[in-house]
């Protein structure tokens, strides 16, 4: 599978680095692009209440705002295209085959949110590169060894959820992201989803560790929630003394 890889370095402030990578039949290609961007503090509200609030409460008049909010999309879109690809000898061998190419983006911990990189966009296609690419994902600089997963034989992937709210009813509504991973499961015989009940870390280490006991161990853990950076980053749980 052709590999197109993103990856991003800060320049400090608005600046940044990408080095562009391409793999594919064997062979190698790289360029480099520098460029300024923003994301500002109004585009980054329209596209949380778009991401998290319309999905809740899709009436009058969130469509009209909806639709606005979409064309912005498309224009952020269109300019990270224009500042990263558009014109490189990368852009101009993946473009042939994007449906069998995997795009990774790669980044450090506190660049991650800088660029909103799923909106990236050809402006002759009008798709974003996240839908038309075999497989969009992200990554970390220097990130620790790929863990061993275990082998499915047999039987359904198992998954588990773990949904942390640590803000309670102040927090994201867990619908908003968890509704379509449950709705896409269910009734999927090729899949089998457990949800963390409390979403303590406690908890999440005792399921783990029956589930290896049995010989069941999970293939994916799938964490919803937030996390914080202080150095090093941190996952937040629930907090053992809460209400489940």
């Amino acid at each position: 599978m052709p590999v197109l890889r993103l990856r991003q370095t800060s320049e400090g402030g608005d600046a940044y680095r990408v080095l562009l990578e391409l793999e594919a039949d064997g062979q190698r290609r790289e360029d480099t692009r520098q460029f300024t961007f923003k994301l500002e503090a109004q585009d980054q509200e329209d596209l949380r209440w778009y991401l998290e609030d319309y999905l809740q409460y899709p009436l009058d008049p969130a469509p009209k705002i909806a639709a606005r909010i979409e064309a912005r999309m498309d224009e952020i879109g269109d300019e990270l295209f224009g500042a990263v690809l558009a014109g490189t000898s990368v852009w101009g061998e993946a473009r042939h085959d994007l449906a069998e190419t995997r795009v990774e983006v790669v980044t450090g911990v506190r660049e991650a949110t800088a660029i909103p990189w799923e909106l990236l966009r050809d402006p002759e296609s009008g798709v974003p590169l996240a839908l038309r690419a075999r497989a969009f994902v992200r990554g970390i600089h220097n990130a620790a060894q790929r863990p061993k997963l275990p082998t499915v034989v047999g039987g359904p992937v198992r998954v588990l959820l773990a949904i942390c709210r640590p803000r309670g009813g102040d927090d994201v509504p867990f619908r908003s992201v968890a509704r379509r991973l449950v709705d896409g499961l269910r009734g999927n015989d090729a899949a089998e989803l457990t949800v963390l009940r409390p979403p303590t870390f406690e908890r999440l280490a005792a399921v783990l560790r029956d589930a290896k006991a049995r010989g069941e161990p999970f293939h994916l853990v799938h964490f919803d929630g937030h996390g914080v950076w202080d150095g090093h980053g941190y996952l937040l749980f629930r907090s053992p003394d809460l209400a489940p």
